[in-house]
């Protein structure tokens, strides 16, 4: 009976311990992720006059707005 009722207790430990850890990883990728604008597309170079026909897409993982308007793109040459 005592070895059951320790096998027990050590499977709770177990258990808990596991369950600790993955609430600890959901988490932290959670908080992470949320966080990180990305560009997912963009023109760099389109048909024609390039001046005022360049376009980026970006990405907001997260639920809340995200202020970009102090943003700079700049080209591989140094043009913001």
């Amino acid at each position: 009976m005592d070895k059951i009722i320790t096998m027990n207790k050590k499977r709770g430990i177990l258990l808990g311990i596991a369950l600790t850890l993955l609430f600890t990883g959901i988490a932290i990728a959670t908080s992470s992720a949320s966080s990180d604008i990305g560009i997912i597309a963009f023109n760099q170079n389109p048909a024609g006059s390039d001046k005022g026909n360049e376009w980026v897409t970006l990405y907001n993982p997260s639920n809340g707005s995200v202020e970009i308007g102090n943003g700079t793109l700049e080209t591989g040459d140094g043009t913001i």
